[in-house]
């Protein structure tokens, strides 16, 4: 009998898995993913990344008490003893930024000032972690949220923890808006286009992110999806991910295809493609999470322990 699953439920499985088989290129060059990977003959050792442990760890702390205090508390805890790491043990790759935003938060408090702000940071693991803080936002106001200026700067004052600079916070906020529509029931194409025209517009209108404007330019395009994959950039930065993330998306229609596309075009920042696209595949539909993998993730019971306190928050309870 398959588990049964809330909507939080299958978004933070959803990420696990995508997560975990883009850290099985990493991990084994046997094993290693290639464009005809069939997903439903995959076997082996699941594994996740720091990527969905701090988002799980972001879970928790909504799910306790939301304040970027708490959040901070436990990305410690992942840092200094390996919670919420698949392995249980420290999980440190790619992931340096965060770590000196825990050492700083350690050493003084200010919440205010621990976030890098050099843009040039790699910085789009921001887009996974926003995921649950936008469900949070739209589960506590509706899809409506991006109109409350309290519930935004909720955004990016989380976000400022780590990437204090206007561009992360951009990128997330278009993430947030994503899986609002996505909560909404909009189609994927359609929340997609939303998510870009009124996030943009969000942000125009605001004078601190208007400099920063011109990097999301080519995701204003009417002809974003027809971007040839050549055109694409890799190198982990939020803005260009979040481009590759949504132009795979409008390319596709399924999950299945949607990982062949992102294991045939990128062979380096798959991971966080991976990622996300099978959140929101996950979000949109249980069907698109295999059981094996999902009985993989069970075996971290503090996954289970996780998603019992969010579902008993009540925070993540779409109202209708």
């Amino acid at each position: 009998m398959a588990k049964r699953l809330s909507t939080i439920g299958r978004l933070l499985y959803g990420i696990a898995i995508g997560d975990a088989l883009g850290n099985l290129s990493k991990r084994n060059t046997h094993n290693a993913m290639k464009a005809d990977f069939d997903l439903s003959q995959a076997d082996f050792d699941f594994v996740w990344t720091p990527t969905t442990g701090l988002t799980l760890a972001i879970t928790r702390a909504i799910s306790l008490g939301y304040t970027r205090a708490n959040v901070m508390h436990n990305f410690s805890e992942w840092w200094r003893n390996g919670q919420f790491s698949m392995t249980n043990t420290l999980q440190t790759d790619r992931f340096e930024t965060e770590i000196q935003s825990i050492i700083d938060f350690e050493l003084t408090r200010d919440l205010d000032s621990i976030g890098t702000t050099d843009p040039a940071a790699d910085d789009e693991n921001i887009l996974i972690r926003v995921m649950p803080i936008a469900f949070y936002e739209t589960a506590r106001i509706g899809s409506s949220f991006i109109n409350d200026e309290k519930s935004m700067a909720s955004i990016h004052n989380m976000v400022s923890l780590t990437n204090n600079y206007p561009a992360a916070m951009m990128s997330a906020g278009m993430v947030s808006f994503l899986i609002s529509q996505i909560l909404g029931k909009e189609s994927l194409d359609q929340a997609l286009e939303n998510s870009i025209a009124i996030t943009y517009e969000y942000y125009s209108q605001r004078s601190i992110f208007q400099p920063d404007l011109i990097n999301f330019a080519r995701m204003n395009m009417p002809d974003m999806a027809n971007l040839k994959a050549d055109d694409l950039i890799h190198n982990g930065n939020a803005i260009h991910t979040l481009e590759n993330v949504y132009w795979v998306l409008f390319s596709t229609d399924n999950l299945k295809d949607a990982i062949r596309l992102t294991v045939k075009t990128f062979s380096k920042q798959r991971q966080t493609i991976l990622a996300f696209v099978c959140g929101v595949y996950a979000m949109i539909d249980r069907g698109n999470l295999d059981e094996r993998m999902i009985e993989q993730i069970d075996r971290k019971p503090i996954t289970n322990a996780i998603l019992r306190v969010a579902n008993r928050s009540n925070r993540f309870h779409m109202r209708t």
